[in-house]
């Protein structure tokens, strides 16, 4: 019998891992890398096996942030690449491969076939969640990505202020219309906390990402104060940060339970693996 043309064919490297989650937005400067670097380190740090990859190639910023700027890949056999694992999380990116000042210089199909080797000739080996952290916008990576590989979730970053909902939404429209799953919406930059008067200032507007959930019916699950540079790397340091990221890292938990729940009980999916 012919195989149905929209089942997905799983890369052999990930047919253990049991959940892949799809950062997204479609605009740029939002936080996705700092906020898919730390969800992956607090899902960590509450026993999963926690993968991450760093789908943007024109300007891979994930190298940085987790300090891997200085190493060294291990190929296997048949070209397979072995991950890198730094702080407990198996870690890959192309700025990993590529010199650091060196720019990609390629078209978009070439672009997604790099994003796909990625994923697919990494020996990720056994994972609970293997977090993807996408680049911006509405194209070629981001539609390969949903079209070709088995996403099980998307999680969408927005910013409050009106210019950041409004090409997030085009991010959401192009998820819905690639029909993956999406389980919720973070806010970054929500507010900055003055540590002389301890108000909160709302910098960038307020409620942007509260609009988005309530417009698409889904679930806010976490705003995230504005940050200085200094903090970045260390946001699990900060109190407040850090119990946003166990509620975000727990609600992400809960929500793929119950989509793999739901799924289980209607007809199988090829991309939902227990």
């Amino acid at each position: 019998m012919a195989e149905p043309t929209n089942t997905l064919r799983i890369p052999e490297t990930l047919m253990k891992v049991k959940s892949l989650l799809g950062i997204f937005s479609a605009k740029g400067g939002v936080g996705k890398s700092m906020i898919s670097l730390n969800l992956a380190r607090s899902l960590r740090d509450k026993g999963y096996k926690v993968g991450l990859v760093d789908g943007d190639i024109y300007g891979p910023s994930q190298p940085v942030m987790i300090k891997a700027t200085d190493v060294t890949l291990e190929v296997k056999q048949e070209k397979i690449i072995k991950p890198l694992v730094l702080e407990e999380i198996s870690f890959m990116s192309m700025g990993l491969i590529s010199s650091e000042k060196m720019p990609v210089i390629w078209r978009g199909p070439m672009v997604s076939g790099a994003v796909m080797q990625l994923l697919s000739q990494t020996d990720w080996g056994e994972l609970d969640y293997l977090i993807i952290d996408t680049p911006p916008g509405t194209g070629d990576i981001q539609l390969t990505l949903m079209q070709r590989m088995p996403i099980t979730a998307a999680l969408v970053i927005t910013t409050p202020e009106d210019v950041s909902v409004s090409d997030t939404r085009k991010g959401i429209e192009m998820i819905k219309k690639l029909s993956v799953p999406l389980i919720g919406i973070v806010e970054n930059m929500s507010y900055f906390k003055c540590t002389e008067c301890d108000k909160s200032h709302y910098i960038f507007g307020k409620g942007g990402g509260n609009r988005l959930a309530q417009e698409y019916k889904v679930d806010l699950l976490g705003t995230l104060p504005l940050l200085t540079i200094e903090n970045e790397s260390t946001i699990l340091d900060d109190h407040i940060c850090k119990e946003e990221f166990i509620k975000i890292s727990s609600m992400v938990e809960h929500k793929i339970k119950l989509l793999k729940k739901i799924t289980s009980e209607g007809i199988p999916q090829t991309n939902i693996r227990d």
